[in-house]
């Protein structure tokens, strides 16, 4: 068109006002405004948190054993089944043990007998042994007037010397018998003892895991396969790691009152569940350059499970009254960190700011904007300096 316009001017055939220049207005169209949305500069208060990943640890748990040999009589219970601490697992077969019981029992008996008879051979021989030494005293004085011989005096010392002899060999007796009595007592409880492990029960309340060993196999004493795995599922721990530089913090924050920790599985929608930060750690990782944590959770909706990965956040403090904007305004650029600003007119202006910290999706700022301003958290790539701005209120795409 322009071409053709000039063409005719060096023809003379149109007006002097026609082959004018064309204006730069109608040379290059007005800019479409750019749709863009808003979020307004908040001042609030913000929770001073730390994020990890962390893991889901049983609150105890118990490898069960057998603490005798023999057959698996029953199992039971169920696999997956929650036991009561006290409650009836296995059952060994108990013959043999009953046997060995028996068996101690009849041995303590024999020994008793033996005792009550060492016993009244003694009060027999102490009889005897004081006739002897009496008679042979008199035999002595009777010698030492001449009325009998030594060899009759001697004859009865001997006697008396005997009986003597065999009273403490009776009372030696007695001793060795109440002895083994003693030893048949203790091997008599033994014998309880061993026959009450055919009966195993549940150490802990908890939920069982595999049974390892099924009725009818044999096992051993202490054996390095447990039958099954008991873990108390209730309360739970969650383990988790955070940076060293966060110590100073966490110890000054905990000492000021107990801090919350509130944790849910990750990949999850589920909400968090809240519990208390109870341990940390005697020690930084100095490999990783971390400190680790561990938080105590009830647990009684069982949302955690023992081996888990958890999303677990750390509640320091809450800070008060700060300025805040969505993160997805804040925009780093050469000169720094920056957001752009939407002016009275409806244009975007760019806003340098600093940024103190940012938790979860939002930023806290230390300067740069005022609570009340507004910011754009979408589309900023469209944007530049001075750009009219098209605010969308809905959540169609960009």
């Amino acid at each position: 068109m322009n071409r053709a316009v000039s063409v005719v001017c060096t023809l003379g055939l149109l007006a002097t006002a026609a082959c004018k220049k064309p204006t730069a207005a109608a040379s290059a169209p007005a800019r479409a405004a750019v749709p863009v949305r808003v979020a307004p500069v908040i001042q609030q208060d913000v929770p001073l948190e730390l994020r990890a990943i962390g893991n889901v640890e049983a609150h105890s748990s118990v490898a069960v054993k057998s603490r005798v040999a023999g057959m698996i009589k029953s199992v039971r219970f169920t696999e997956g089944q929650d036991v009561k601490k006290g409650d009836l697992l296995f059952e060994i077969d108990a013959a043999p043990f009953e046997e060995n019981l028996r068996l101690a029992e009849a041995n303590l008996l024999k020994d008793v007998a033996l005792e009550k008879q060492a016993e009244a051979q003694a009060a027999r021989d102490r009889v005897t042994a004081k006739n002897a030494r009496q008679q042979a005293t008199r035999y002595e004085e009777l010698q030492k007037q001449g009325i009998i011989s030594r060899d009759q005096a001697d004859q009865l010392r001997t006697v008396a010397e005997a009986a003597e002899a065999s009273l403490a060999a009776n009372v030696a007796n007695i001793e060795s018998a109440r002895a083994s009595a003693r030893a048949d007592e203790s091997r008599i409880n033994q014998a309880r003892i061993q026959l009450s492990y055919t009966k195993i029960y549940a150490p802990i309340s908890g939920r069982t895991g595999v049974i390892n060993v099924k009725e009818g196999n044999l096992v051993k004493e202490n054996d390095t396969v447990s039958l099954v795995d008991i873990l108390q599922v209730q309360p739970v721990y969650v383990s988790f790691a955070v940076p060293e530089q966060t110590l100073s913090d966490i110890r000054r924050f905990r000492t000021a009152g107990q801090l919350t920790v509130m944790a849910a599985p990750d990949g999850t929608q589920d909400s968090p569940t809240a519990g208390r930060l109870d341990f940390i750690d005697n020690a930084v990782d100095t490999q990783t350059g971390t400190i680790r944590l561990k938080a105590t959770f009830p647990n009684t909706d069982r949302k955690l499970w023992p081996g888990q990965f958890a999303n677990a956040t750390l509640r320091l403090t809450v800070e008060r009254g700060q300025v805040t904007v969505p993160s997805a305004a804040v925009q780093t650029g050469p000169n720094g960190t920056y957001v752009w600003r939407v002016k009275q007119d409806q244009t975007a202006e760019m806003q340098l700011v600093k940024v103190l910290r940012t938790q979860g999706d939002v930023s806290i700022l230390l300067q740069g904007l005022q609570p009340g301003e507004t910011v754009i958290v979408e589309g900023q790539l469209r944007v530049a300096p001075g750009a009219k701005l098209q605010i969308l209120q809905n959540r169609s795409k960009l």
